[in-house]
């Protein structure tokens, strides 16, 4: 069975980065998800696989998220996954 990935509509693939990529890093906002767009619609392109998405908004965007730090939530603190607590 040929491992064929599949093609989504860039609308699809722009939703997709951002919500889960953007939002959950620091310095989320609208203005980043508008340049977001802009930069994809760019391409002239309609349809690509995900993996194509991410690469091309890295290179144009130097887009690369800084992890949010979650110092107040007592789950993370209980699990280790925060430095403080």
């Amino acid at each position: 069975m040929d491992n064929i990935k599949r093609i989504y509509k860039i609308d699809h693939l722009i939703n997709w980065y951002f919500g889960n990529f953007c939002v959950k890093h620091k310095h989320c906002t609208k203005e980043h998800y508008q340049e977001l767009k802009r930069t994809a619609f760019s391409w002239n392109i309609p349809e690509m696989t995900h993996k194509e998405f991410v690469f091309r908004i890295k290179q144009e965007l130097k887009c690369f998220p800084v992890k949010r730090e979650f110092h107040h939530c007592f789950i993370c603190r209980k699990l280790g996954i925060t430095n403080k607590g």
